[in-house]
C-alpha cells in the first residue's frame, strides 16, 4: 500500500452525525460505504434551506479507522439507520429517506421495513457491485486494499482504502435488500451518473423493474460520477430532488 496516500481523506471536514431542524417533513440522508456525512451535507443544507428537517447519521465504523470498519457487521448499519429513522419519526409527520451508494441500499431496506415512509431518493444506488464478490475470498489474505481512481480534488471525506471484511458485509446487505425489493411501494427517484465506474450499469434498472412503486423515476446525469452529490451537476440534482418532493403534494 502506498504510504504517501492518506488513509482518511479531508480530515479537516466535519463528517459527524447531524440534525437540521425545520418543519414537519423529515428527510433522512444516509452516506455511502467508507464515506461520512460530508457526502450528503450539500443536499442536506439545500433541503433544510427549503424548510425541511434533515437528519444524517454517521454509520458505525466510519470516520474511525479501516480496521474498525472491518469489525462491523451489516446489522450494525441497519440498527444505526433504524434508530435514526425512529428518532426522526418522533418529530416529523412525514418522512422521506434517501442516500448515496450504500446509503441508497440502506434507504431501500428502510422502505421495505417501514411502509409509512413517504418516498425514496436514491443517488448512485449500489445494489450491485461486481467487484465486491472478490472480497469474500480476498479478505482472509489482504483485509485492506488501496482504492482505485483515487481523487483528492472532490471535497469528499472518508477512507482511501477498502476494508474487505466490511466489503463482504456490504455484499450480504445487498443480497438481503435485493430479495425484498418487491416490498417497496413508495415513490422512488433514482439518479445514476454516466461516468460512474463504481457500480454496475444495470443498478438503476434492477431497482426500477423490481420495486412495486406506482411512481418511479430514473434519471441519468450525463456529467456525474459515483459521488454525484458532490459533483458538478449537484445543483441540477438538488433541484430535481426538490421538484420530486414538491410533486408529492406534501409541502
Amino acid at each position: 500500500m502506498d504510504k504517501t496516500i492518506p488513509i482518511f481523506e479531508h480530515p479537516e471536514l466535519d463528517g459527524n452525525s447531524f440534525y437540521l431542524e425545520g418543519n414537519q417533513i423529515g428527510i433522512l440522508l444516509i452516506h455511502g460505504f467508507t464515506a461520512t456525512t460530508v457526502e450528503v451535507r450539500w443536499l442536506a443544507d439545500y433541503l433544510h434551506n427549503k424548510g425541511l428537517t434533515v437528519s444524517a447519521p454517521l454509520l458505525p465504523g466510519h470516520s474511525t479507522t479501516p480496521h474498525d470498519l472491518n469489525k462491523k457487521k451489516y446489522t450494525d448499519w441497519l440498527d444505526c439507520v433504524e434508530e435514526a429513522y425512529l428518532s426522526l419519526r418522533k418529530s416529523c409527520n412525514t418522512i422521506i429517506v434517501g442516500g448515496e451508494s450504500m446509503g441508497a441500499v440502506l434507504s431501500l431496506y428502510l422502505a421495505e421495513k417501514f411502509s409509512e415512509i413517504k418516498a425514496l431518493l436514491l443517488y448512485s444506488p449500489a445494489i450491485k457491485v461486481s467487484s465486491l464478490k472478490y472480497a469474500k475470498f480476498l479478505r482472509f489474505f489482504k483485509p485492506i486494499i488501496q482504492k482505485r481512481n483515487y481523487d483528492d480534488v472532490m471535497p469528499w471525506q472518508g477512507y482511501t482504502v477498502y476494508p474487505l471484511f466490511a466489503a463482504n458485509e456490504f455484499l450480504l446487505l445487498q443480497k438481503l435488500v435485493i430479495q425484498n425489493l418487491s416490498q417497496v411501494n413508495q415513490p422512488v427517484l433514482i439518479f445514476h451518473g454516466a461516468y460512474d465506474r463504481t457500480i454496475d450499469l444495470d443498478n438503476r434498472d434492477v431497482i426500477y423493474s423490481s420495486v412495486n412503486s406506482s411512481i418511479k423515476i430514473k434519471q441519468i446525469m450525463p456529467d456525474s460520477g459515483h459521488v454525484m452529490l458532490l459533483d458538478k451537476e449537484f445543483n441540477l440534482i438538488a433541484g430535481q430532488t426538490f421538484d420530486f418532493i414538491n410533486g408529492l403534494k406534501i409541502l
